[in-house]
């Protein structure tokens, strides 16, 4: 599946949430990190998107390679091996980012005050949490910043 969506290695978004959690779990700045990332790693990564099914429209909202399986979302294992093979990955408090953290992928996932990373186990040796009282307030170039200091 990559190969129809991806030229080069990748990093991987997962800026969707559940519609009931989206006021607490879901950080509103992707758009603006999907342009610094494209900046920085123009020419090594792509910037690819994974909706599910409830979000594929929304996704055509962000300057990223939408990823899906004949123009629906992509399978369980589909995803895995999605995320298995993305170079990054940056996330919300969501299914996928749990996924993440037990193929213990390089990245990041975002919190709110809604939970905390240890409660809910979402945090390993290289799938690190970035915590934020409020995720309004969790500015692009923080995020950024770490993606720099995992991603060389």
């Amino acid at each position: 599946i990559t190969k129809n969506y991806l030229n080069k290695k990748y990093i991987l978004i997962f800026p969707f949430c559940s519609k009931k959690f989206e006021d607490k779990k879901k950080w509103p700045f992707y758009s603006i990190l999907i342009s610094f990332l494209k900046s920085k790693y123009k020419d090594k990564y792509d910037i690819a998107i994974a909706p599910g099914p409830n979000e594929i429209e929304e996704a055509h909202s962000y300057n990223a390679n939408i990823v899906l399986n004949e123009k629906k979302h992509l399978n369980l294992i589909q995803l895995i091996s999605l995320i298995k093979d993305a170079s990054f990955i940056i996330s919300n408090d969501t299914g996928p980012a749990h996924i993440c953290s037990h193929l213990n992928k390089n990245g990041l996932v975002l919190f709110g005050k809604h939970t905390t990373p240890r409660k809910v186990s979402i945090e390993s040796e290289n799938f690190k949490p970035i915590i934020s009282s409020d995720l309004k307030l969790l500015r692009p170039e923080t995020v950024m910043s770490e993606v720099k200091k995992k991603l060389n």
